[in-house]
C-alpha cells in the first residue's frame, strides 16, 4: 500500500459509502434518466455518447502522473470518467466529488435571466438537471463495478471527514467558478502530494486572468475566466507547490450538431507537487 509522500503511513480507509461524508449509492437502470457529460464504454450498453470524449486519453489528461497506489480525489466528477479511469490506473482509492445543489452553481448574473429574476425557480430546475448528471455517474459506477466513493458539497469548503489525498484531480472546473483562487486553496489543502489541473489557457509570460464574460453572449453565462499558465504557476507556488509537468494537447469536445465531428479543444495538463 502506498505511503503518503511525507513519509507517514497512508490514511486508513474511510467509512463505507452511505456514511457521512459519503453519499449513499443510487440504483439507476435507465440511460434515459441520465445526462452523460463524458463518453463512456459501458458493459451491456456499449459506447455512450457524452459531451466530452476522453476515452483512451486519461494519461494525457492527468499529465502522465503515476496514480498507482494513490488515494485520489476527482473534483467535478460529472459522469465519472476520470474517477473510473483513475481506478483502472491502479489508484488505491478514489473519491468522486461534485456539487450537492445548484445553489453552489456560479453563473454570470445577466439582467433578465431566470438566474437573476427567479433564482429559487432556477435552482429547482437545475437540481433536476444535475440529478440526471448524477444518475449517469451512478449507472456507470454500477455497470463498471466501481468501488469509488462519492461526496457532494461545496468546492470552496470540502466536506469534513474526507481526509487526506495523494492526488487531487481538478478537471475543467476552474473556468466555471467565480473564485478559482479560493477553490484551488480548498483543493490544494486536501493534497499531501499532487494537484493535477486540466484546463483551457492562454499563452502569455505574465500571471494574468482573462475575463470571458461578454454582454453579447448570454448563452455563455457559465464561463468566467481563462488563466495564463504563469498565473497557475504563481498561485500554486504561493500555496507551496512546484510544477513538475506541463503538457499541452487537445481533447474531443462537444459536437456542434448531432453527427458532426467533435472539435479538438486545446487544453493543458499541469501537475504540481507539494514542497517539503
Amino acid at each position: 500500500e502506498r505511503e503518503a509522500s511525507n513519509g507517514a503511513a497512508a490514511p486508513s480507509d474511510p467509512p463505507p459509502s452511505g456514511t457521512p461524508p459519503y453519499a449513499r449509492p443510487r440504483r439507476v437502470d435507465d440511460p434515459a434518466h441520465c445526462f452523460f457529460y463524458h463518453a463512456l464504454d459501458l458493459p451491456g450498453l456499449g459506447a455512450v455518447e457524452g459531451a466530452w470524449d476522453l476515452r483512451g486519453r486519461f494519461p494525457d489528461y492527468v499529465g502522465h502522473a503515476d496514480l498507482a497506489g494513490a488515494r485520489v480525489l476527482d473534483v467535478g466528477a460529472a459522469s465519472g470518467f476520470l474517477s473510473f479511469a483513475a481506478e483502472a490506473a491502479g489508484a488505491r482509492e478514489v473519491v468522486s466529488f461534485d456539487l450537492d445543489t445548484a445553489e453552489r452553481q456560479d453563473l454570470l448574473p445577466f439582467a433578465g435571466s431566470r438566474f437573476v429574476t427567479d433564482h429559487a425557480g432556477w435552482v429547482e430546475m437545475m437540481d433536476d438537471n444535475f440529478a440526471r448528471w448524477k444518475n449517469s455517474y451512478w449507472l456507470a459506477h454500477r455497470l463498471l463495478g466501481s468501488r469509488a466513493r462519492v461526496a457532494y458539497g461545496d468546492v470552496y469548503r470540502l466536506p469534513a471527514g474526507l481526509g487526506r489525498f495523494d492526488a487531487v484531480i481538478v478537471g475543467a472546473i476552474l473556468e466555471h467558478l467565480v473564485d478559482p483562487l479560493s477553490a484551488l486553496r480548498s483543493l490544494a489543502d486536501a493534497s499531501d502530494d499532487l494537484v493535477i489541473i486540466n484546463t483551457d489557457y492562454f499563452d502569455t509570460p505574465g500571471a494574468v486572468a482573462l475575463f470571458l464574460g461578454s454582454p453579447a453572449r448570454p448563452e455563455h453565462s457559465y464561463t468566467f475566466w481563462q488563466w495564463s499558465i504563469a498565473l497557475y504557476d504563481a498561485t500554486m507556488a504561493i500555496m507551496g507547490f512546484r510544477k513538475v509537468t506541463e503538457e499541452k494537447t487537445t481533447f474531443a469536445g462537444t459536437r456542434p450538431a448531432p453527427g458532426e465531428p467533435r472539435p479538438m479543444m486545446p487544453r493543458v495538463a499541469l501537475v504540481y507537487r507539494r514542497q517539503r
